[in-house]
């Protein structure tokens, strides 16, 4: 005889398991993010998984998964062991850096690898994309904390103006590494930054399935999305153009503040604010690994009112500045400086006045290549 299905008692059960999985899940509290099927059963991604929008997952086979660094370098060719021949240097960086407008074989990271560059005890150069798009100069720390555990013989910051200011979005990577950031603080003696929100610890709620659907979803969505990144090479949305062509307005406008500074200002406070501090905590993060900074090349108009801006974002003056401030900065603390800011022509940019097309990237790995390779220490 066949028992009557009572689908009250269905759900009641379905509810009790429901409850009681996600207790469990809250409680043990599992590092999903190191189960990966990346660097085994598919190759490591050459840069952090990102998608700029939930519309482009499926067309760039990618999701952003910066809630979980273990996710994130357990998904990056950076989680394999380092051979005995190998010299690493990893690549800190904004979106240029990530290189959001080229195909993942045409970032500037993929570039110098294929040149086989050798250090200067012998030793093959192999360059990691550790870049993420946004220039936040907390994250980029955070991140190389993580890195840290992966032996890098180098460190290459990519910067520019903007990177160094202060800037209350960098909220949303730091909440979800509340712990590492707080530690930062302390262990380096950086101030804290002005957050939108302030830090909370995780609630048990926040720690069931429920609570993390949104990372779990993506966290899987990218361990799926391994296979088509293997057998397609494509990571981004953007990157399926064969070659962005450049974009970029060679007019400016006749504008000369910089946010709500004028020429005429003294530049001494804001100056000051820069943070220059969290660069100093690299260094000493870093230990013998040498920290490299590289004010990265911009888009450079030369039509209407160039004379009076370099660019949509920076007015000919701040910038100019600003130059002279690294560069003494750099000099004081005698930290390894490359300037190329004007090393690229307009045609060599994409769609903004940082990110460079693949012609572009050609040329700054061709420029950058032997400087590397005489910053190796034997």
């Amino acid at each position: 005889m066949i028992d009557e299905v009572r689908p009250l008692r269905v759900l009641f059960k379905a509810a009790i398991l429901f409850f009681g999985v996600n207790i469990l899940f809250a409680w043990v509290n599992p590092p999903v993010g190191k189960l990966t099927l990346y660097n085994s059963l598919f190759p490591g991604r050459v840069r952090f998984p990102y998608e700029q929008e939930p519309q482009f997952y499926l067309k760039g086979f990618n999701a952003p998964i910066y809630e979980d660094f273990d996710a994130m370098f357990g998904a990056h060719r950076i989680s394999q062991k380092k051979k005995d021949d190998e010299f690493r240097i990893l690549f800190l960086g904004d979106s240029s850096t990530w290189s959001v407008s080229v195909q993942a074989e045409d970032t500037l990271a993929e570039q110098l690898n294929r040149k086989r560059l050798r250090a200067r005890d012998g030793r093959t150069i192999q360059v990691y994309n550790l870049g993420y798009p946004m220039s936040f100069l907390m994250r980029d720390l955070l991140i190389l904390d993580k890195a840290m555990e992966y032996e890098p013989d180098m460190i290459v910051w990519f910067v520019t103006l903007s990177t160094l200011e202060s800037k209350r979005a960098e909220t949303y990577f730091i909440l979800p590494h509340a712990d590492r950031y707080l530690r930062l603080l302390e262990t380096y003696s950086l101030p804290s930054l002005s957050l939108i929100e302030p830090i909370h610890e995780d609630t048990f709620f926040d720690r069931t399935i429920v609570g993390r659907r949104g990372r779990l979803r993506d966290i899987l969505f990218v361990q799926a999305m391994g296979a088509l990144w293997a057998a397609t090479g494509v990571d981004n949305h953007e990157g399926r153009a064969a070659n962005m062509i450049s974009v970029s307005n060679l007019d400016v406008e006749a504008n000369v503040e910089y946010g709500k500074m004028l020429p005429e200002d003294d530049l001494s406070e804001y100056l000051s604010l820069l943070r220059t501090d969290i660069i100093s905590a690299a260094r000493a993060m870093a230990g013998n690994a040498p920290v490299v900074l590289i004010n990265q090349p911009i888009f450079i108009a030369s039509g209407l009112n160039s004379d009076v801006r370099y660019n949509d974002l920076y007015p000919r003056w701040v910038y100019d500045e600003y130059r002279r401030f690294l560069s003494d900065w750099t000099d004081e603390h005698e930290l390894p400086y490359l300037d190329f800011w004007n090393a690229l022509p307009p045609a060599d940019f994409a769609d903004s006045m940082f990110h460079r097309n693949r012609n572009g990237e050609k040329e700054f790995a061709d420029m950058l290549a032997p400087q590397l390779q005489r910053l190796t220490r034997p």
